[in-house]
C-alpha cells in the first residue's frame, strides 16, 4: 500500500482538514511533517494513495493552499499535487 502525505499551511489547517475526513469516515493519521517536505507546518495528514480523489473532493470548500507528496520506492517524497 502506497502512502500519501498532505501538506497544510498551519497546524490549525490540519485541525480542521483531520475533523472534515474522520467525519467522513476516512482512514488518515496525522504525523510529523518529514524535513525534506516542510520546516514550517509541524504535521501532515497520512492517507492512502487510491483516496486522492476522494480526499480532495470533501476538502474542496477550504480556501487554503494543498500539496500531496507521495512517498517512493526510494523512500522519497514525490509532489503529486493535481491543479
Amino acid at each position: 500500500m502506497s502512502h500519501c502525505v498532505l501538506l497544510l499551511p498551519s497546524v490549525h489547517d490540519v485541525m480542521k482538514a483531520e475533523k472534515i475526513l474522520l467525519k467522513a469516515g476516512c482512514n488518515i493519521n496525522v504525523i510529523a511533517t518529514p524535513r525534506e517536505l516542510s520546516h514550517n507546518c509541524g504535521v501532515v495528514i497520512r492517507f492512502d494513495c487510491s483516496n486522492y480523489n476522494v480526499l480532495l473532493s470533501l476538502l474542496g470548500e477550504m480556501p487554503v493552499e494543498k500539496k500531496i507528496f507521495k512517498k517512493s520506492d526510494e523512500n522519497k517524497y514525490e509532489e503529486v499535487t493535481q491543479e
